[in-house]
């Protein structure tokens, strides 16, 4: 921790003149933020937006412009913590907004801080404050005072606008702006949620107007709402059958492939190819076990599918699993989970795809091949790039789906984030993703994806078009790595996959103290 003395002398421009011959006492210092929204990279400009909160991570806000709950706990509640007329006068001067009950607020429920929310109540254009790129003596601040007398400030560790005219994030602007459609967050150092609430006799946000504003505005404050709990976890037939072992003779499993190097082969590769079709020849995948110690591969149970992507092709693995050859027929709806693994060196430069179901058919619902309702459908997995270091989540991998569904707007079809935190995958950890996908009756929009992360739901949609015929069904299970887009991978790395599960009921994570 540093901390700093500063006096007021300095900043009688922006606090109250009867404050000026006191010292203030600004903290600085770094520790696990429960603010979940991003600031963004100054060059990528990947932080929160009218869409993401944090764009890098792949987390979407539930409602455009943000998320807020009022004093009441009401989420998108109109009962502000306190609201403040700032009026249009075109000049530079310090603004104050209270924020007592807010921040008793945080302090006396834990968990509940994620920052503050300012939004237009009323009024006829925009206001513009100086924002923490503005540095002192203009950059907001909060003030505390408490029941002793004494002050206690605290730097405003980020801020941006959230505004539907951008895609971009304006984290990084040198100015704030709180009107109509444009909402503004702030975040505080968190050492304030170490006071006693019940000493704190008054705390502001203090504010610097700029010189041009547009229009006189009622600010209203309140408190950013925090993320959706985490589900409870789901146990389901593989819970019965402890590291897997003996699932396959379960009468709703249709295939277990747990990736173990046959007895008596000297080939790595025999045996787990069996059950495929269309397996591209790409010299890019091998089996491998507890001998393997580099990438920090750690195995589940036996050896494991690793699958290399390099600088020579787009293509990691690719391989069908077709239901006609499984059991007979296509399916309306199926189950699939499958473990995961990023290696140590995973660092890819586009976005790319994962193993989903299809009904392609060989003409369309990828590459480009729009579909029509009668000619096919795809819902592969989908990865991103990385987290960047301005997240909360730095370095992690979120994860999605790739669709070609009927309401997508682009011929290349359409990537949805599974939009949550369980989604965003750590490298060197084993991981059960599963996935349930019903199609939709023709004429309906009743389309199903579920998704599953360590047995927790993290996504369900249920309002997808997959299909205007029954003619068309779910052909199979694409086994599909790829990096792109079109950009080929700038360097070497890998992925890992093991115990892959298909079945008709859900199948759950496997019963092993030993996934790590």
């Amino acid at each position: 921790m540093r901390i700093s003395m500063t006096c007021l002398g300095g900043l009688t421009h922006t606090l109250s003149h009867s404050l000026t011959a006191i010292c203030l006492l600004f903290f600085s210092f770094s520790a696990h933020s429960d603010v979940y929204w991003s600031q963004g990279s100054e060059a990528i400009r990947d932080g929160a937006t009218f869409i993401y909160a944090d764009g890098s991570a792949k987390l979407l806000w539930r409602r455009e412009l943000g998320d807020w709950i009022d004093r009441n706990g009401t989420p998108y509640g109109n009962a502000a913590f306190s609201t403040t007329l700032v009026e249009d006068l075109d000049t530079t001067r310090p603004v104050s907004l209270d924020v007592t009950a807010l921040i008793k607020y945080w302090i006396d429920k834990p968990g509940s801080y994620h920052g503050a929310y300012l939004k237009e109540e009323s009024g006829d254009g925009a206001i513009v404050f100086d924002a923490t790129e503005a540095g002192y003596p203009a950059a907001p601040f909060l003030a505390i005072t408490t029941t002793d007398n004494e002050i206690k400030t605290f730097e405003v560790t980020r801020d941006t606008t959230l505004s539907a005219t951008t895609h971009y994030s304006l984290g990084h602007q040198p100015q704030l702006q709180v009107g109509a459609h444009t909402p503004a967050l702030i975040a505080f150092n968190e050492r304030f949620l170490e006071l006693d609430s019940a000493k704190i006799s008054k705390a502001s946000l203090y504010l610097t107007t700029t010189d041009k504003q547009y229009g006189t505005v009622q600010i209203g404050v309140y408190t950013v709402a925090p993320l959706p709990p985490a589900s409870e976890v789901e146990r389901g037939i593989a819970w019965h059958y402890p590291g897997d072992h003996g699932l396959a003779d379960h009468p709703d499993v249709i295939l277990a492939e747990t990736f173990d190097k046959p007895r008596g082969f000297l080939t790595l590769n025999a045996g787990w190819q069996e059950h495929l079709s269309d397996v591209g020849h790409y010299d890019t995948y091998r089996l491998v076990d507890t001998d393997y110690r580099i990438d920090r591969f750690k195995p589940l149970d036996g050896s494991a599918l690793q699958i290399a992507f390099n600088s020579k092709t787009n293509f990691g693995f690719t391989g069908h699993y077709r239901f006609r050859r499984l059991i007979g027929r296509e399916p309306e709806q199926m189950y699939f989970r499958y473990y995961l693994r990023f290696g140590n060196n995973w660092q890819p430069t586009d976005g790319g795809k994962l193993p989903g179901f299809s009904g392609t058919y060989d003409r369309a619902g990828w590459g480009g091949r729009a579909i029509d309702g009668y000619n096919g459908w795809s819902a592969r997995g989908a990865y991103f790039l990385q987290a960047t270091p301005n997240s909360k989540y730095n370095g992690t991998i979120p994860l999605g789906n790739y669709v070609y569904h009927l309401d997508s707007q682009s011929n290349y079809g359409e990537t949805i984030s599974w939009n949550n935190t369980l989604s965003l995958l750590q490298k060197n950890r084993w991981y059960a993703v599963e996935q349930f996908l019903k199609l939709n009756d023709p004429g309906m929009a009743n389309g199903e994806l579920t998704v599953w992360i360590d047995g927790r739901k993290i996504f369900h949609k249920s309002d997808l078009r997959f299909r205007k015929t029954t003619e068309l069904n779910i052909e199979s299970l694409w086994l599909n790595f790829y990096h792109g887009g079109t950009a080929k991978p700038a360097s070497a790395f890998f992925v890992y996959i093991d115990n892959l599960v298909i079945a008709s009921r859900y199948i759950g994570p496997m019963r092993s103290s030993r996934v790590k």
